[in-house]
């Protein structure tokens, strides 16, 4: 987990505990940086995975001049970058209570009260999303239609959920909570996801955490495993449902 995330974990954590409203925060400011910083994406720091994969989509233009995102499963991070890879923001997610990298067969097909507790997962690969709304007319990400997977706003709508306490607290390992779809902060979708994403394209890489990274992503010639049969969603696209993920 990177040091910064880290320290606002604990910040917002501590705001909670004294009966703080901490709503919808976002490292926007905390982690954007410029292509004449410190932070320049061939300075990743290898060791994670997160960090091998954005080094390869950079190396090999994987991402083929589209904007991008990289979700750490296991450490519940979402990073957003620009067509030329320059970093626009980092976030803390929340995830597929269950564990695992496949969806279910037809899971996208199911109401939410069908979908059992162990299939509620958030699968790895590379995606095609563009942005949408759902019945609600609310905005989404929509990272795979067939799947019923989307990147959105936090929802709190059932307070026994405490999405808003998950996304604050310290560690990665209450995040997982929802159907299968990601949740972020507010403020962090609203000031970077919306904007930079609407009207393109956007390649979404979600790590795998049973899996390695060979497995899912990478082929000889730098060509991404997933990307052979990805059919790219239409912008614009509405969601099936409006119902909470």
């Amino acid at each position: 987990m990177t040091a910064s995330l880290s320290l606002w974990r604990a910040a917002t954590a501590a705001g909670l505990a004294l009966g703080l409203f901490i709503p919808e925060a976002s490292l926007a400011g905390q982690r954007s940086w410029s292509p004449d910083g410190p932070d320049r994406p061939g300075e990743t720091d290898a060791i994670s995975a997160a960090g091998q994969l954005t080094a390869w989509v950079l190396e090999t233009a994987d991402n083929q001049g589209l904007p991008f995102l990289i979700i750490d499963k296991i450490n519940a991070e979402v990073s957003a970058f620009d067509r030329e890879g320059r970093l626009l923001g980092t976030a803390p997610v929340l995830l597929g209570l269950a564990r695992g990298d496949i969806s279910p067969a037809g899971i996208g097909d199911r109401p939410l009260s069908a979908i059992e507790p162990g299939e509620r997962i958030t699968p790895a690969g590379r995606f095609m999303a563009s942005m949408g709304e759902n019945l609600g007319g609310k905005s989404i990400l929509w990272i795979d239609y067939d799947a019923a997977l989307s990147l959105h706003p936090v929802i709190n709508t059932r307070a026994t959920d405490r999405r808003l306490q998950r996304l604050a607290s310290a560690t990665a390992e209450d995040n997982r909570i929802s159907y299968g779809c990601i949740n972020v902060p507010g403020k962090f979708y609203d000031e970077i996801v919306e904007p930079a994403f609407s009207g393109t394209m956007v390649v979404v890489y979600i790590l795998p955490e049973d899996q390695s990274l060979s497995d899912v992503f990478f082929l000889a010639g730098g060509i991404s495993q997933s990307a052979e049969d990805e059919v790219e969603p239409p912008l614009g696209v509405t969601a099936l449902s409006s119902e909470a993920h």
